[in-house]
């Protein structure tokens, strides 16, 4: 797992956390989570949120800008989550969500709807309007797993095939990982936004 960074600016609810709207961090986000594990084994879904050409957001213009689009995707990321529903920030542009007993075709929607609500996006940066997309990784809880961290990492694998198709799309990793068609279903297969 990519190590988040805590800060207290990833708070976007603007008052206390709520179990509904909170963005988790590190640990916390694994303590939060143990318990799906043992209860909604196969209902568990992870998604990975990556923002598209991420370093674009920023060339020539300065860190606040990236974390303009940030703001904005943890934002309308958490209105489309349930209040069983985690996430947390990964990285310096992406997201993690867990969905609590989700089916396969209610994750892959969820990931739709994300993605689908950040292209239709404009995030207000002083006189400018950046627009961004996302690629989206999704894996199941699966007995096999070990931990979070072995169903995180199939979501990474699924979302490395999202960008490998152009980004601006959603990838699912096998139930079965031994099938040899690896990365299907998948929906929204949308060429990924240009330079801003």
């Amino acid at each position: 797992m990519r190590s988040a960074r805590a800060s207290s600016s990833l708070a976007v609810t603007g008052g206390p956390p709520s179990e509904a709207g909170t963005l988790y961090q590190g640990e916390v986000m694994h303590q939060r989570l143990r318990p799906f594990g043992h209860r909604f084994t196969y209902r568990v879904f992870s998604l990975l949120v990556d923002i598209d050409r991420f370093r674009r957001v920023s060339e020539g213009r300065d860190s606040t800008a990236g974390d303009a689009v940030l703001r904005e995707l943890a934002s309308h990321t958490l209105h489309t989550l349930r209040g069983a529903d985690a996430l947390a920030r990964f990285g310096n542009a992406q997201l993690a969500v867990f969905l609590a007993q989700a089916d396969p075709l209610g994750a892959l929607d969820a990931a739709e709807r994300i993605r689908e609500r950040i292209e239709q996006l404009e995030v207000a940066w002083r006189d400018q309007a950046l627009r961004v997309t996302v690629s989206v990784g999704v894996a199941v809880l699966r007995p096999a797993h070990q931990n979070l961290q072995a169903v995180i990492d199939d979501a990474e694998a699924a979302l490395g095939a999202a960008r490998h198709a152009g980004g601006n799309c959603v990838r699912a990793a096998p139930v079965d990982p031994a099938r040899s068609q690896a990365y299907g279903p998948s929906v929204g297969d949308n060429q990924a936004a240009g330079p801003m």
